[in-house]
């Protein structure tokens, strides 16, 4: 049985913030794996926010381009046009598909994403929202979220890579896993020093993907690199006022973001099970 819709009939204004982790993997952190015991930094800040983990969650695809085609469309890769590792949304995404963009702007939602201009310039966003004004000029986050207005009606979309960054700097690693999450601890503490958790209705994390150190892919057959470690991402879904942290074991999917965000706008859902749903 699902969870009626209604319970997020809109008529009153809402704030989302959406964050996206770059290559996080999610069987690392005692917050997704309890054999995992010691918390790491990023650890700890998901419990000091609150919300509902998904340990059970999955990419379609276990790179950007496919990880992020999915959660924008609410479609698999294999349909969406962005079918290998190369083909990013900017470029290859089919254009003919409704994104999770579009439903805040037909709700006429206030629009604004943050992602390192390199990325956006790899073709990290569908076209038509690449060509908006909507964006960053720099990777000053901290400058960009002291000057932001919320608006009643706002998505707000924070894109990290720092963690896939400190990777490619310090290598793959334990040493350098250690100082990835220094540095996304060090995004998350700039995010909720401008703003207050309690000031969106739902705050989402997620990533697109993991990884594998290089110890392991040395040592592994190659088809574990489709295993967990780099299929199963981190989600995250916080209602306003929630303390503590829930697990929620259901399988489910990158793709179940757009009927999530279709659910909680009052839409009628048009694919996949939200993840407020009990399937």
């Amino acid at each position: 049985m699902r969870l009626s819709s209604k319970l997020f009939k809109v008529d009153y204004s809402m704030k989302i913030l959406t964050i996206f982790i770059d290559m996080i993997r999610a069987n690392r952190l005692n917050t997704f794996n309890g054999n995992q015991k010691k918390d790491t930094p990023l650890d700890i800040a998901f419990k000091e926010m609150g919300g509902t983990v998904y340990t059970n969650c999955f990419t379609p695809g276990p790179d950007s381009p496919r990880g992020m085609s999915t959660y924008y469309t609410g479609v698999n890769p294999y349909k969406n046009g962005c079918n290998t590792r190369l083909k990013w949304p900017q470029y290859f995404l089919n254009k003919e598909l409704n994104t999770i963009f579009d439903i805040f702007i037909e709700k006429g939602f206030k629009l604004d994403c943050f992602a390192p201009p390199n990325v956006r310039e790899l073709g990290m966003y569908p076209s038509h929202i690449n060509d908006m004004n909507v964006h960053n000029k720099d990777l000053n986050l901290n400058k960009y979220l002291s000057e932001l207005k919320l608006q009643n009606d706002h998505f707000l979309f924070i894109s990290t890579t720092d963690y896939h960054w400190a990777f490619d700097d310090f290598g793959y690693t334990v040493s350098g896993e250690k100082k990835a999450y220094i540095e996304t601890k060090s995004v998350f503490d700039i995010v909720f020093k401008n703003l207050n958790k309690d000031d969106f209705d739902h705050i989402f994390i997620f990533s697109d993907h993991g990884f594998k150190f290089h110890v392991e892919k040395k040592l592994e057959p190659n088809a574990y690199m489709l295993n967990e470690d780099r299929t199963n991402n981190i989600m995250i879904h916080r209602t306003k006022g929630q303390e503590g942290l829930i697990k929620n074991n259901k399988l489910c999917s990158l793709a179940d973001l757009y009927p999530t965000y279709e659910e909680i706008l009052g839409n009628k859902q048009t694919k996949s099970y939200s993840l407020l749903s009990e399937n």
